[in-house]
Parts: C-alpha cells; structure tokens; sequence
C-alpha cells in the first residue's frame, strides 16, 4: 500500500522565537539523590526532556553537566540570575549580570533546552515580572525556550466559582505571551476519598478546556502536567493507579497536548536514590506509547473534544466548551456511551483522526461509534508509530478499552483509495 509523506512543522507562538520539532514527554524534577543514575533512569524511562524548578544554583549546575553526559534535554532556573516560584520563592526579579554570565555558561552545552522562568505567577506585578523576564532571555538566547507555567484554577484568589480564573489565565496568556501554554492540574488527594463519579464532576475538564482553548486562538503548543504522586504537594507516592496516571496523561493528548509534563517521578516511577519504583515499568510503556504517537500528534490540529453527557453535567461553566458528537466531521451519533471521551482532529490536507479514551480508571467498557458513512479506520500503532488498517470497511467502531486507555485512528472513507500516512518534519 502506498505511504503518502506529508510535511510537517515545528510550533510555536508567533510572538515568541522558540520553535518546538517534536512532541515533548517531560518530568519535573529528576534530580534524584544521586544525579548519576537519576537522570538517565529518567531518558530509560522514555521521558526526551526533565525540569528543574525550584533546584538551588549550585546543583542546577550539576544537572546541566549530568543531563550533558546522560544526552537528554532540560530546563533550568538559577535563583541567583533569575525566576520565581507563585508568590514567594525564587528572586522575584533579574541579575542582570549574573543572567548573563548563567547563559553565557549554558551556551556551552547542547541539551539546555530552555529556562524555567516562572512556575505559577498569579499576582498582576508577578505575571508582569514573568513577562519581563521571559522577554529579557530570549533577547540574550532566542533558540531556547523560556519557560513558564499558569497557576490551575484551585488557587486561593482566582477560581471558577468567583469568575476570576478565565480572566486571570488569559491575562497571563496576553501579558506573558509564552512560548508554550502550559498549565498543571492534581485531581487526586490522600486526604479526600474518590467522588463516586470519578473526575466527571472535577474542574480539572474547565481549565484544560479554556488551556486548549486559548492555545487554538494563539495557534501555540499546549503543554500540560499531570499527577502522579499521591500528594504533590509534599511530593510523596503511595499508591496512585497505573490506570490515574494513563487516564490524565491520554486525557491531555484527547485535548491536543504537544508536551506531556509528569509531576513527577520520585518515589513513583523512581526511588530517591534513582533506583526503579513501583511505577517504573508503567511509565516506560505509555512513555514510548505516547513517544511513538507523538510525531502524528505534532502534525494534527485539535478541532473537537467530545464527553459522554456525565462530564460537568449540572456546572454552567462547561456549558461553553460542551461540544455534541453530532458536530462531529464522521460520528453519527447524539451522545457518547457512558464514561467515554473523543478527541478529534486534522492534518493539514484535512486527514482526520479520532482518539478515543477511556474515562473510567477502575473498569475497562466496550464502546460502540457509528459513523455517517461506511469508513476504512487505520490505527496509529503505540509501539512503532505507523499506521496499520484496523477496518477496511465499517460502519461503526467497537473495541471494548481497558481503565484510562485510548487509542488513536486515522478516519477514511471506505470508497476513497487507501493510502498510508507518514509525516515528515519541515525545518
């Protein structure tokens, strides 16, 4: 069968210099107790990026040189040059000579990726100084990425009861323009029980909505980080599912994530002392699951994010991101069945392509979609990134799907001619 190349190309906001090639899998924070085994433990665990926020100067140095000899990419702050962290941490401003002494350092290496500016500005003079600052180091190093992430709407000032956090997160989009949009949701807590209905009724679907949906309007890479500790506050695992974390890391592919952001690895996917944890075989495999969908991600654009009826059911401040399936460019149907979510998507010659998930973390269901005409489905393969003819000619697609998992198909007529798909990035 024929395999038809269509290019693609690196993202990022117009109004900013850095440019993203390739889907992002990150972690915060792999500076294990001991750096050496830590961070590449970190590159076998399939992650091509790891961040330190929050490392104090002296070893932020350590990992630069550490990621260098491990050959993966980071970003880093340095709290003596520059970077802040919500309201309190951090300098809260610039050393003008010391940034430019810690860049003039850093051009040295190949796999400083970028610069952690700020993690969570909320205050207007804290977003005001994230901006400034994001603007004075892409002026004294413009290929890499200046990095900051918004505050989720579980803050103490901002929320979505109050009305404050959709101005609050386009403010910070507006006046910090990033390079990349990103924002961090921890839906699970070890102080409160599971709601009997999941995350269906977590606010955790209102930001990653209005995220991708400022995101679509500054045509930026959304990024996103996910839970995988128990109590992120703390930094402490104790028994979070394999089934919690795939369902939040599919859950922001479903709405056009280009980064996936893990918080984090320690005592989960790894040890404090760099060594395997309990969760190390699991993040290895969505990992490169994610990994080997990534390249067909980067060249898809989201166009609709579809839930069964029961996400935010009776909150009206979903109501303006509620899509229906009959909107949908193939499904022909009213509703999803229950506890299943569709992501929706095309490439630039209009190819489109479904990524069906999921929702329920504790039991695995058999979906059933019909589509509006008789379709020929091609699997994206999550183990070596081609596509597969899943179903040469059907009039619906039914798999039944395990807790948290998704899979992703490309969507074609059945009485056009079948082709392959492959992308190819264009520089």
């Amino acid at each position: 069968m024929q395999t038809k190349l269509i290019k693609r190309k690196p993202l990022g906001n117009k109004n900013r210099k850095y440019r993203q090639d390739n889907f992002i899998i990150s972690t915060f924070r792999a500076d294990t107790n001991d750096l050496r085994r830590g961070i590449p433990a970190a590159k076998e665990l399939n992650f091509n990026m790891v961040e330190f926020g929050w490392v104090p100067p002296e070893r932020s140095l350590e990992c630069i040189v550490a990621c260098e000899q491990a050959e993966i990419d980071g970003i880093f702050q340095n709290w003596e040059a520059f970077g802040g962290f919500q309201e309190t941490k951090g300098m809260g401003g610039v050393n003008p000579e010391k940034l430019k002494e810690y860049i003039a350092y850093t051009q040295k290496f190949r796999h400083v990726k970028g610069y952690y500016v700020w993690d969570e500005p909320l205050a207007d003079e804290k977003i005001a100084a994230a901006a400034e600052q994001v603007k004075l180091i892409e002026e004294l190093d413009p290929k890499r990425l200046p990095f900051t992430v918004a505050i989720p709407s579980y803050n103490p000032t901002h929320t979505w009861e109050n009305g404050l956090f959709p101005k609050y997160l386009r403010q910070y989009a507006d006046v910090i323009e990033p390079a990349v949009m990103s924002l961090d949701y921890y839906p699970f807590s070890p102080r409160r029980a599971d709601a009997p209905d999941q995350l269906d009724s977590s606010k955790l679907f209102l930001d990653i909505a209005l995220l991708r949906q400022i995101a679509l309007e500054k045509d930026m890479p959304m990024w996103f980080y996910f839970q995988t500790q128990d109590d992120p506050a703390h930094g402490t695992y104790k028994c979070l599912s394999p089934e919690k974390m795939r369902m939040q890391q599919y859950n922001a592919i479903l709405y056009g994530a280009k980064g996936l952001q893990n918080y984090n690895i320690f005592q989960g996917a790894l040890n404090d002392d760099g060594t395997p944890g309990p969760l190390y075989w699991f993040t290895k495999d969505i990992n490169h699951r994610c990994m080997m969908w990534g390249n067909t991600l980067m060249a898809l654009s989201s166009k609709h994010v579809f839930h069964s009826p029961e996400v935010l059911k009776n909150n009206p401040n979903f109501d303006q991101f509620r899509e229906s399936p009959k909107d949908s460019a193939v499904l022909s149907c009213d509703e999803l069945p229950f506890r299943c979510s569709v992501g929706e998507f095309e490439d630039s010659e209009g190819n489109v392509y479904i990524f069906v998930q999921n929702r329920d973390y504790y039991a695995s269901h058999v979906f059933n979609l019909p589509f509006k005409t008789a379709m020929r489905l091609y699997e994206v393969s999550p183990l070596d990134g081609f596509q597969y003819v899943y179903a040469d000619n059907t009039e619906s697609f039914t798999r039944k799907i395990e807790p948290g998992d998704a899979y992703l198909f490309r969507v074609q007529k059945a009485d056009e001619d079948a082709y392959l798909i492959d992308y190819v990035l264009e520089k």
